[in-house]
């Protein structure tokens, strides 16, 4: 029978034997795990020695055609410009931190603006390329909770449309197609009064014939009828703005309270659909004025609302972000005249022929 000090002297030796071995179980995995990262194969190696291997090949066989000469392929230039990524916008905002700078957008209405007869298609349907203009957050209440991030985008073929609307609003003739620094600094004040702000974009929205369309992401889950009680009560007070104030009763009949109808059933009626954070809607503006309403979730994949066609409503929205003594977003508002003056540094026409 072994003493007490025996036994201790057993147990101690079992546990020491118990550790060395845990001991040559860690450094054999250790082993395992080292050698299988050593001779695992790289997939992006592989994939560059194979597309090397095929660029070589594409080579050699490049010697033996004979090549005449013809204007690149449209199909393949427009493949390579679908693969480049898209210069992202900074917002301001960590929770949808980008924008776009060029979206594309179909349309069915092209025929009423100028630039719009040679977009592809005619009349067809067709995706239009649009350009970022400027954005900001929209936020509520005292304490500035964020509640979306909005952009306006105008169609690329129509920024030659706005450069001259804009220039010739302050150099007044028809042959300046620029302005210099002291022109810009009138068109800056021009748009930030609040009257001759109002006149000036009520009047290119009206009878520019221009295709723009308002990006709003929603910064935290809300629903279409919230969205839509806000446009609403926005449309309402403009429009009850110019009839008090600016003593213009075009807003007042009812054919424009029908159409202010058709904004609502847009959207839904009393339904509560939700739009999730993150997910988009277009408010969108053809050359004839009318209004479309889309949403486009995380995938890409769009959805159509509805169309308003009274040119009343968008116009009254519109002008809601750009002009006027109180706006849904000052931050958009002056980001959006930022953007305008830097088309009128450029001579018309130009700005849009280096976009595309």
């Amino acid at each position: 029978m072994l003493t007490p000090a025996q036994q201790a002297k057993a147990e101690r030796a079992r546990t020491m034997k118990k550790m060395r071995w845990a001991a040559y179980g860690i450094v054999a995995c250790a082993l395992g795990i080292f050698g299988t990262i050593v001779t695992y194969p790289d997939p992006r190696k592989a994939e560059r020695q194979r597309l090397l291997a095929q660029k070589g090949g594409e080579e050699a066989n490049s010697k033996n055609t004979v090549k005449l000469d013809a204007p690149p392929s449209i199909g393949g230039a427009i493949e390579a410009l679908a693969v480049e990524e898209v210069e992202q916008i900074p917002t301001g905002t960590s929770t949808i931190p980008t924008f776009p700078k060029i979206i594309h957008l179909p349309s069915t209405a092209l025929s009423s603006s100028p630039a719009a007869a040679n977009e592809p298609g005619g009349g067809q349907q067709a995706d239009v390329e649009y350009q970022l203009v400027g954005l900001g957050v929209r936020t509520v209440s005292i304490l500035g909770i964020q509640v979306y991030v909005v952009g306006l985008y105008i169609a690329v073929s129509d920024i030659a449309a706005l450069q001259e609307r804009l220039v010739h609003s302050v150099a007044g003739v028809d042959v300046a197609t620029t302005l210099v620094p002291g022109e810009k600094n009138s068109l800056r004040a021009k748009l930030l009064d609040k009257t001759a702000g109002e006149d000036l974009w009520n009047e290119i929205i009206r009878e520019g014939k221009l295709r723009t369309a308002f990006r709003i992401v929603p910064t935290r889950a809300t629903d279409f009828m919230h969205l839509r009680d806000g446009f609403v009560r926005a449309i309402t007070a403009r429009s009850n703005h110019f009839a008090n104030d600016r003593q213009d009763l075009s807003f007042q009949d009812e054919s424009f309270g029908d159409a202010l109808n058709d904004f609502k059933t847009a959207f839904g009626g009393t339904a509560r659909r939700k739009l999730p954070k993150g997910d988009v809607l277009f408010l969108t503006r053809n050359s004839r004025g009318v209004l479309g309403v889309c949403t486009e979730d995380k995938t890409g994949a769009r959805v159509k609302m509805g169309d308003i066609e009274d040119e009343r409503i968008g116009r009254l929205l519109w002008l809601n972000y750009l002009a006027g003594a109180a706006v849904s977003s000052e931050p958009a508002r002056q980001s959006i005249v930022s953007g305008v003056l830097e088309f009128v540094e450029r001579p018309v026409g130009t700005v849009a022929a280096q976009v595309v």
